[in-house]
C-alpha cells in the first residue's frame, strides 16, 4: 500500500503516544489531579484516532490491528519500523 503521508502519520502516531505515556505516568502519582485526568482522557481519544488514521492509510500498525473476517491482514503491509509505505 502506498501511501506518501506515512511520516506524518506515524509521528502523530508517535507525539500523542508519548504524551499518553508521560500523562499515565503522572497521574501513577498524582491520583486525584482531576485536571490531569480530563488530559488523560483527551490524550487517549487522540491517541486512538492517530492509530486509527495510521492504520486506514498504512495497514496494521499493531497485530490488534489486524483485523478481517476474510483473511489474515497483519503481513500484508511493510513493517512499521521498515519505513512504511514512502
Amino acid at each position: 500500500m502506498m501511501n506518501h503521508n506515512y511520516g506524518a502519520l506515524m509521528k502523530r502516531v508517535c507525539e500523542t503516544g508519548f504524551m499518553l505515556d508521560d500523562l499515565i505516568l503522572y497521574l501513577d502519582t498524582h491520583p486525584c489531579d482531576l485536571s490531569a485526568l480530563e488530559c488523560y482522557k483527551r490524550a487517549a481519544q487522540d491517541y486512538a484516532g492517530a492509530v486509527e488514521a495510521f492504520e486506514s492509510q498504512c495497514g496494521p500498525l499493531t497485530i490488534d490491528g489486524a483485523r478481517s473476517d476474510c483473511y489474515w491482514t497483519w503481513v500484508e503491509n511493510p513493517w512499521p519500523w521498515e519505513g512504511g509505505c514512502e
